[in-house]
């Protein structure tokens, strides 16, 4: 529910198919009681990159595609590292952004041509929970206004451990077979071969 005047956000999440590369275009339908606009459609459309090639990307690149921590680990923080791989200064600008969920710290000023800066992304301090999927969007100031949503996870991981097997009992009257291959007999002298 939104007041009357007040705004809020509208959180689309997208997922690859697994090994989806390309361009891609996807809709959503908003609905809502407001007589002027009651339904209205959103369209993403949006590149997809290996994520085993961060590297391919531009006009910049990252060091990695996806931020992911395990709930164990004693820092959920995280830098990417962001090269200008155009032949124009950049600025970086975020766009989109999980609050109750994520810090993100963005490079101010030029990002010069084949330079590098970091972009630190850490857990918000006020999540409270165990784990999330989320992703926050910065733009580039290059003609096209290029932007890129990095993936962030806070996973839970629970351990399994497989059963063991234990052998079934031998039928009344059965014995294993003996493994002659480690067979150690004796040489009178005290030791065995």
């Amino acid at each position: 529910m939104i007041a009357v005047g007040d705004s809020g956000d509208v959180e689309l999440i997208f997922t690859a198919a697994k090994g989806q590369r390309g361009k891609i275009s996807k809709s959503a339908t908003v609905t809502c009681n407001d007589n002027d606009r009651a339904n209205f459609n959103l369209t993403l459309d949006g590149m997809i990159y290996p994520t085993e090639f961060p590297d391919s990307l531009k006009p910049v690149t990252l060091s990695q595609s996806h931020v992911k921590w395990d709930p164990n680990s004693k820092s959920h923080e995280a830098k990417l590292v962001v090269k200008n791989v155009s032949n124009q200064s950049l600025r970086l600008t975020l766009v989109s952004l999980p609050h109750e969920f994520l810090s993100v710290e963005i490079p101010d000023g030029d990002l010069k041509p084949g330079k590098s800066k970091e972009i630190k992304v850490r857990t918000a301090k006020e999540f409270a929970g165990t784990d999330f999927k989320k992703s926050f969007t910065f733009e580039c100031s290059d003609t096209e206004h290029t932007r890129y949503t990095v993936p962030v996870e806070l996973a839970t991981t629970i351990a399994t451990v497989a059963p063991t097997r234990e052998k079934p009992p031998l039928p009344v009257g059965k014995q294993r077979a003996i493994d002659t291959t480690k067979v150690q007999t004796g040489s009178g002298d005290g030791k065995t071969h």
